[in-house]
């Protein structure tokens, strides 16, 4: 009797759903627009006030209201309409982006009021976020789900690729307001693009669930699952060492190879380019290996990157290292939401979520704000250095905890 085999892997499938197919153009489109308006809102920072202080301040204003915010927006996830809460969230990011937008062309914007507008922006990303990453499970089917990961997260990178080149031209030839702009009309596609979804309905919505009441149950779920706790802090640790130096690459340009905008633009592209080349590679692969220790091994990889950068003996050099740190780093980026993805509750993933948004975006803004601060009184290598060993120590006692018997 023959035995039949199991349909090949094709990770473009889940492109074939209608609904994930008009999720995943909305939100390159989206997320396109915010990798400008990164980039527009680091380089203001930097020519307003030439503070590696202020920019990581900066940086940090756009992700801290994570710590506070996630858990409750992923608990809000559960309890509400997914889309309806983006939609929400979305329309505080356009008001911002062309306030911001404005402000500029008049020439009115200060480095404090670019904070304060930063602050709201990263308000409106807290409640968005958990809700964009839970909804993924609800449009695709579990087969399905990996691939859909590996894609919104090469979707992701390929804007983070082409958006700081696009906002660097238009810096240079035009002004800094227009990467504002074009950021509220990306944002306003998007929420457009969400308005002719239809999900899944039913899962996992808890019977009763009201917003913030669930969001202690969300932390003792986490803490009572090895898995994820491990995977949870391996994103916090990367976060502060590998995120936290990707917001303060201005002050690297400048501060450390005296290359300026051009610099800036060169190491994002190279960053950008090693998330889109690791992307791929997991995009293609079957998803048969996944769990914490590949997790702890790819951010061990990274860390080590993250040193080589700042100890690079030229520009050449730190291109080759930011190129291998995004490389590793979105290896563990991508495994690290599948395992999250595929191993929570359906009724407990928006606060899964929401604790994983309130990791990925508080850790980088801990990591700037550390190594701006302490960059102003010992320069840029010696925090980079400390970071990068404070993320290679944990990922080594993962790594060890989770290593498999032989």
């Amino acid at each position: 009797m023959r035995v039949a085999k199991p349909p090949r892997y094709n990770p473009l499938l889940a492109l074939r759903d209608l609904h994930y197919r008009r999720f995943a153009i909305g939100s390159i489109i989206s997320v396109l627009g915010m990798w400008m308006q990164k980039i527009g809102v680091a380089w203001l920072a930097w020519e307003l006030s030439r503070s590696p202080f202020w920019l990581g301040l900066i940086a940090a204003a756009d992700m801290l209201p994570s710590i506070f915010l996630s858990s409750f927006a992923g608990s809000l996830a559960d309890a509400h309409d997914k889309i309806k809460v983006l939609r929400w969230a979305q329309s505080v990011a356009i008001v911002q982006s062309l306030v911001l937008a404005v402000l500029s062309w008049a020439g009115l914007t200060t480095v404090e009021v670019l904070f304060a507008l930063t602050i709201v922006l990263g308000i409106s990303s807290s409640l968005e976020q958990p809700a964009r990453l839970s909804l993924i499970r609800e449009i695709v089917p579990p087969d399905y789900l990996h691939a859909a990961v590996a894609l919104n997260a090469l979707s992701f990178n390929l804007a983070r690729f082409v958006g700081p080149v696009l906002a660097g031209i238009l810096i240079s030839e035009i002004n800094v307001g227009i990467t504002f702009a074009v950021s509220g009309l990306a944002i306003a596609c998007f929420s457009y693009t969400l308005a002719v979804i239809r999900v899944q309905r039913g899962m996992g919505r808890p019977a009763g669930t009201v917003p913030g009441s669930g969001t202690v149950d969300g932390f003792r779920y986490v803490l009572g699952h090895k898995g994820v706790l491990a995977t949870l802090g391996l994103m916090g640790f990367s976060g502060i060492s590998v995120g936290g130096i990707l917001q303060m690459l201005p002050a690297v340009s400048d501060a450390l190879f005296a290359r300026g905008i051009d610099g800036f633009v060169a190491l994002m592209a190279a960053s950008a380019l090693g998330s889109i080349v690791s992307g791929t590679v997991t995009l293609l692969r079957p998803s048969d290996s996944r769990g914490a220790l590949g997790i702890a091994v790819a951010a061990l990889c990274a860390t080590a990157s993250l040193a080589a950068l700042a100890l690079a003996p030229g520009f050449h050099f730190a291109l080759v290292a930011i190129f291998c740190m995004s490389f590793a780093n979105m290896y563990a980026g991508i495994a690290g939401q599948a395992l999250l993805q595929l191993e929570s509750e359906p009724g407990k993933l928006g606060r899964v979520m929401g604790i994983y948004s309130m990791i990925i975006r508080g850790s980088p803004a801990v990591g700037s704000f550390l190594i701006g601060a302490a960059a102003t009184f010992v320069g840029m290598v010696v925090p980079i250095i400390g970071v990068a060993a404070l993320a290679a120590c944990y990922a080594g006692i993962i790594a060890l905890a989770f290593r498999r018997p032989r």
